[in-house]
């Protein structure tokens, strides 16, 4: 199923020709929000909450203005009540070429943590702010950054470099999962770079 998040106008409306163009087959829910009634994000969030599948993958698409609601869904303890689907890490963690067996021991993994730590762990790395730190650092910092991040993206790699110019940065061809999906790569990188001295 698709869920989409309207934007500021919240009615939903104007989805409409997104919504017209999709494959036949696909399941759509267009949320949308009160006409007459002022809602917090974090109460327009469990306002969503409220109407997703319960037992089922989602994805949510969220326009413009619902940003900020889709990512305090992805923080809820209730989406880690259930097995993350394998869909799901395979495109934001993971890639195509993922054996299932490692998705499978990802969910497991998952699984394993309570659901309200991994939420708040969720919620921290979402609004974590450590310019301030990095800019004061001595030491060297070595980054490898994958190229097919679908979960972060460039955004973060942007924000260190504008906090700590003289980070080293070497891009790998891989997913946000990049010690898993791509461990000789990252291993021969690291070699590269000098990090392990002369081991």
């Amino acid at each position: 199923m698709i869920v989409l998040l309207p934007g500021m106008d919240g009615t939903g409306i104007l989805l409409r020709p997104f919504v017209d163009l999709l494959p036949n087959g696909i399941d759509v829910k267009v949320i949308s929000y009160p006409e007459d009634t002022y809602l917090t994000y974090e109460q327009l969030a469990e306002r969503v909450l409220g109407v997703v599948p319960r037992s089922e993958p989602y994805v949510i698409i969220a326009e413009s203005y619902s940003g900020p609601v889709a990512c305090l869904i992805a923080a809820h303890p209730a989406l880690f009540r259930s097995r993350a689907p394998a869909c799901m890490l395979r495109w934001l963690l993971m890639d195509a070429d993922t054996p299932p067996e490692m998705i499978s021991e990802a969910q497991d993994v998952i699984a394993r943590v309570r659901p309200e730590v991994m939420a708040q762990r969720l919620r921290d790395s979402l609004s974590a702010d450590f310019a301030p730190i990095l800019r004061d650092c001595t030491v060297r910092i070595v980054c490898l950054s994958p190229e097919s991040d679908r979960l972060l993206g460039t955004r973060w790699l942007r924000g260190f470099l504008a906090a700590k110019p003289g980070i080293e940065t070497v891009q790998i061809a891989g997913p946000h999962s990049i010690l898993q999906c791509a461990p000789a790569s990252c291993l021969a990188v690291l070699q590269k770079t000098g990090v392990f001295g002369d081991s």
